[in-house]
């Protein structure tokens, strides 16, 4: 599941982000609109949800 492409939203900036669940897990990325630095915690909620959209 990791190499699926999903969409996540920011939730400092509401930025559309669309990369690989795998990316989105690395810590370090960064939103490309407000810099906001990616933790898989605050990302969980939205990367499970896009994953099941992906699997549907």
């Amino acid at each position: 599941m990791d190499d699926k492409v999903i969409e996540v939203t920011c939730p400092k900036c509401g930025i559309r982000i669309k990369n690989t669940v795998s990316w989105f897990k690395k810590p370090g990325n960064c939103c490309p609109g407000c810099q906001l630095r990616f933790s898989t915690e605050r990302f969980k909620h939205s990367i499970e949800e896009a994953e099941k959209i992906a699997m549907a």
